[in-house]
């Protein structure tokens, strides 16, 4: 079984609320679209998500430290069974800190959803930026 257009639509609704929710600084709302059992990683080092709390936590330092301007998911390909999606995409994020100049991060993004019948949650989350020392067309830095 594969996703229904419908269904598609759904997950980049909450794709959507997730970005919305993290430029707004809309904690609850954010809250509201992963999963309790969320995991993941962040593109910083110290940035492992094990459970909502870690998630949370990261989420508030991140509002803390800039405004965010714009958040979007683009290219997005969207698979799944019905009950599970799975997504990559693009990313990008507008910021400013502290009223700076502002910044755009190119990055990409995987994320697992599930629909237990009351909507889709996002399960697993993975941003990361691409190697800076990495040429393009190598494999490996300093190739």
């Amino acid at each position: 079984m594969t996703l229904t257009e419908s269904q598609k639509a759904e997950v980049t609704e909450t794709m959507q609320a997730y970005v919305t929710a993290y430029r707004m600084k809309d904690i609850k709302g954010l809250s509201a679209v992963f999963s309790r059992d969320i995991s993941g990683f962040g593109s910083g080092p110290d940035e492992v998500i094990a459970n909502h709390a870690d998630f949370m936590q990261h989420t508030k330092r991140d509002m803390s430290q800039a405004t965010i301007l714009a958040a979007e998911f683009t290219e997005r390909k969207i698979f799944g069974d019905g009950r599970i999606a799975w997504v990559t995409s693009k990313s990008s994020l507008t910021f400013t800190i502290d009223g700076t100049k502002k910044q755009t991060i190119h990055g990409r993004s995987t994320m697992v959803l599930q629909n237990r019948g009351r909507g889709w949650k996002i399960e697993q989350l993975h941003f990361s930026l691409p190697y800076g020392d990495q040429s393009a067309g190598q494999s490996f830095p300093g190739a």
